[in-house]
């Protein structure tokens, strides 16, 4: 039965199994969700099947949805906590309100429409505990899983002392596969950091990355990469994430409001990355495209690798994307990346 807590009524409507006992609490997932019962489920059930038991898992529930409250009842165990919020607050503040909520010295970020492999958060742990400083975030390799095709993801992870946005958006090939951040269903992050510097309320898109912006201009944070998937990235083009289709109006905006969190050089690529090439996809006038580069080039700073991307995503892209579907040219190009990574590497060795 429901219990209800007449203190948090106000933020969360009703809390459901809340009879947990926190002392030895050393990780609170949290999955924030609505309307996808079923997707959610599965994402709860990969979290209580982990190697590691002392855990709780929070489902912040966006919004009225008595359907997703309904089959969450129906997982019998006591580590289980949903929060079923009275009214809509977006990805973020759900996010924000999982953690605030949370009793563990680690919170694990889990999105509702993907999964963790058994030992992410042993791995993930074991990890932190190694490490000769402490650590602030843990994040790793994930299985990029397709309708036809699964894929191990990023294809990098970031240098000691590179620039956070350059990292995610300089690192890209003469083909446009950039390096990509490992998916936020893999990070692991000290709650008292998360706290401290939360994801940025009322974004409706780029949350994850606002938030790496924000938290690695912090001096405290200190991350670290398991070279290892232990997270699975349901990528399913008959299905819409959150993702799949990019505002790159907003993206201009939030790119203009934000630039002393780029250097001039990740903001030039980013432009073209989250600008021009949806832009161009969309359908948008070469009046509109033309004014981006010049933005490129005002607020970035012009390389013949950012020319060639521009060109790329306008002139030959649009043709190739009348030929081959979506995630055959995700395949082909994540192939094409790796081919030539192996043939660099039998050079160098």
């Amino acid at each position: 039965m429901p219990v209800k807590d007449d203190k948090s009524r106000n933020s969360y409507g009703r809390i459901y199994n809340t009879h947990m006992n926190h002392w030895k609490l050393k990780v609170s997932a949290i999955i924030p969700t609505r309307n996808r019962p079923d997707l959610v489920c599965r994402a709860v059930r990969s979290v209580l099947a982990q190697t590691v038991r002392e855990l709780e898992c929070i489902v912040v529930i966006d919004g009225p949805d008595s359907a997703t409250v309904e089959a969450l009842d129906a997982i019998k165990d006591s580590r289980l906590k949903v929060l079923a919020l009275q009214e809509n607050v977006g990805g973020c503040e759900a996010r924000n309100t999982g953690a605030r909520a949370a009793q563990g010295e680690w919170v694990a970020l889990l999105d509702d429409d993907d999964e963790w492999l058994p030992k992410r958060l042993e791995k993930q742990l074991a990890s932190a505990a190694k490490a000769k400083v402490p650590v602030t975030m843990v994040a790793s390799l994930f299985l990029d899983r397709g309708t036809d095709s699964e894929l191990v993801r990023p294809r990098k992870f970031p240098e000691e002392g590179q620039h956070i946005a350059e990292f995610l958006w300089c690192e890209v090939t003469p083909l446009g596969g950039i390096a990509g951040f490992p998916q936020t269903s893999t990070w692991l992050i000290r709650r008292e950091f998360l706290l401290e510097v939360p994801f940025t309320k009322g974004l409706k898109c780029l949350q994850d990355l606002d938030w790496l912006l924000h938290a690695f201009a912090d001096p405290r944070m200190r991350a670290l990469f398991v070279d290892e998937p232990l997270a699975i990235f349901h990528n399913d083009y008959a299905r819409n994430r959150l993702a799949t289709w990019i505002d790159w109006q907003y993206s201009y905006r939030w790119a203009m409001q934000n630039r002393h969190l780029f250097t001039r050089k990740a903001l030039g690529f980013f432009l073209v990355i989250y600008c021009v090439n949806p832009a161009a996809q969309q359908g948008a006038g070469w009046g509109e495209l033309r004014s981006l580069l010049r933005d490129c080039r005002r607020y970035g700073r012009t390389t013949l690798k950012l020319l060639w991307l521009y060109a790329l995503y306008t002139l030959i892209y649009p043709i190739v994307r009348k030929i081959l579907p979506a995630e055959r040219r995700k395949t082909w190009l994540y192939k094409v990346i790796n081919f030539a990574r192996t043939l660099t590497a039998e050079r160098s060795s």
